[in-house]
């Protein structure tokens, strides 16, 4: 019998013989890369989309603009809610509740009719994916040592970077193929309810010991590395007290407010600017998320190998800001979009090490909330960013390049402080 804890609740659970006799917590990454895969295509979807419903007169510019930056503020304070109720209640319940949220509200996006519903529901579909983020370090920091942490991230994190690669052909593909710019969202809203529903089942345990999966001489090594925990009786308003938090929000902020707004905007700004036509945008979209893969395996390897964080996290967020502003003023596309897809990709160096040194900043039974408090945070200033690029790409783009120099400054004094 093992002791685990669940909601703040310790009970005794036998530890079942497993199918696998090591190694299942890899498995479990590649179950929640899956998740998170879906959940980016289901959000992005609407950067492809939304050119073709302008077009049709479905909805307008300024109402596109409006959805997507309110679809990061409930998204981001559903981040809050998701972190707190998952320490309450489970990973695995709100997962659950989650999906099946956002992906009845990607069915309804596909639906919509006028520039007030899709606001609508771009409201409710950010209430929902909202709640899903948190819970990735949750699981990491109860799935993983320390010393594997960043790689466990990188393997979640693919779903960020491998959604835009795979939203920008496909949907392309799937509008021009059937002639509706509604076929995406209500294939992959089914594609969440029906496959990955049962996959979260199955797989996504709050912990280790609940997974018939995994053998005893796992879970001991999971449970053997202690090194960067910070205690179990830290209450995390200690840690809201201290400038690392707020640190880490800056830096972290600093390279999110680049990627949201390339994210929501490039298909846009590429056709009404660069007059790019709509087959080749989908080419466009995706090499910044091409790069971004690499940048993510790259780095996560190197950071839990001489288990430094702060510092790749400041140089990535630096260089973002300094290849987004020679890419908007060079006139050559093929140079500009270069620099544009290095600037995104920079995400991919930011992502494996600030959840690091978030699970490493927080105890197992407050990351969670950590983590939701964290990544709600920067997804309503990110917000902010969003918006400006909506109404202008001139003054936007300057806005995200001052607020990245601010971001990586911050992860250069975290990187003094040992993170």
């Amino acid at each position: 019998m093992a002791k685990i804890e669940n909601g703040g609740m310790v009970f005794a659970s036998p530890v079942k013989k497993s199918v696998f006799t090591a190694n299942f917590r890899w498995w479990f990454a590649v179950a929640l890369w899956l998740l998170l895969l879906i959940s980016y295509i289901d959000r992005t979807n609407i950067s492809i989309a939304g050119p073709v419903m302008i077009q049709n007169g479905v909805v307008t510019a300024a109402a596109l603009a409006l959805g997507n930056s309110l679809f990061l503020v409930t998204y981001g304070l559903s981040n809050i809610a998701g972190g707190f109720l998952s320490d309450k209640l489970g990973a695995q319940k709100i997962a659950l509740f989650a999906l099946i949220w956002w992906s009845v509200m990607t069915l309804f996006c596909g639906f919509v009719w006028s520039s007030l519903s899709l606001v609508f529901s771009r409201v409710l579909l950010g209430l929902g994916e909202g709640m899903h983020w948190p819970l990735n370090s949750k699981w990491v920091k109860t799935w993983f040592p320390a010393h594997e942490r960043a790689r466990a991230n990188m393997f979640w994190n693919f779903g960020l970077s491998m959604g835009p690669i795979i939203t920008g052909p496909l949907v392309t593909w799937m509008i021009l193929s059937s002639g509706s710019w509604r076929t995406p969202f209500i294939f992959f809203a089914l594609l969440g309810l029906v496959v990955m529903v049962p996959l979260v089942v199955v797989v996504a345990k709050d912990h280790p010991i609940q997974s018939r999966f995994v053998s005893q001489k796992e879970l001991d090594y999971i449970q053997s590395d202690k090194a960067e925990d910070v205690p179990e009786t830290m209450k995390m308003s200690q840690v809201f007290k201290k400038m690392d938090f707020w640190l880490l929000l800056l830096n972290w902020s600093g390279m999110a407010t680049i990627f949201y707004g390339i994210l929501f905007w490039l298909p846009t700004y590429l056709i009404e600017v660069r007059h790019v036509s709509v087959t080749m945008t989908g080419f466009w979209y995706m090499l910044p998320y091409v790069l971004m893969t690499l940048c993510i395996i790259l780095t996560s390897f190197f950071s839990d190998k001489i288990m430094k964080r702060a510092i790749f996290a400041a140089v990535g967020t630096f260089v973002a800001g300094i290849g987004l502003l020679i890419g908007t003023h060079v006139s050559n596309i093929v140079l500009a979009m270069i620099l544009i897809s290095i600037s995104s990709a920079m995400n991919g160096v930011i992502l494996p090490t600030v959840w690091s040194s978030l699970q490493r900043m927080f105890p197992k039974k407050s990351v969670g909330s950590g983590a939701g408090m964290l990544n709600g945070l920067e997804n309503i200033i990110s917000a902010i960013g969003t918006f400006i690029l909506g109404i202008s790409f001139t003054v936007g783009f300057s806005y995200l390049v001052i607020f990245s120099l601010i971001g990586g400054l911050s992860g250069l004094i975290l990187a003094r402080k040992g993170y």
